[in-house]
């Protein structure tokens, strides 16, 4: 095998950096093997990692045990219909819209004053 500027040659084939192997005949082609291939076959879903790190020690604040206190601010109120903030009530139903358009669009199709 021999070194040049851009690689390696073995045997008049051209290949990669570090593989240095006797050329294969036409049609056949090596095959690759990777470390990905144990991560995609031994992979564990989310179930398992949450037990997992239940299993080990650890001082800090993880996945499963961070938590907030509750805020000290009021809840805040959304649109039923667009997400926008809303300051009002539908009076049949209690759903919460921010204008006229949104009350409107709501008891046309989501008012549930007419569901039984």
């Amino acid at each position: 095998c021999s070194s040049s500027g851009e690689g390696q040659s073995c045997g008049g084939a051209s290949v990669s950096y570090l593989l240095c192997s006797p050329p294969l005949p036409a049609g056949k082609k090596r095959k690759k093997t990777r470390g990905d291939h144990f991560k995609l076959r031994f992979r564990k879903n989310f179930q398992a990692l949450l037990e997992e790190q239940n299993l080990s020690v650890s001082d800090g604040p993880n996945y499963v045990t961070a938590c907030a206190p509750p805020s000290k601010l009021p809840q805040r109120h959304f649109c039923a219909v667009c997400g926008f903030p809303s300051s009002y009530t539908c009076v049949s139903c209690g759903a919460r819209y921010c204008c006229v358009r949104c009350l409107g669009t709501h008891h046309e199709t989501r008012c549930l004053k007419w569901t039984l």
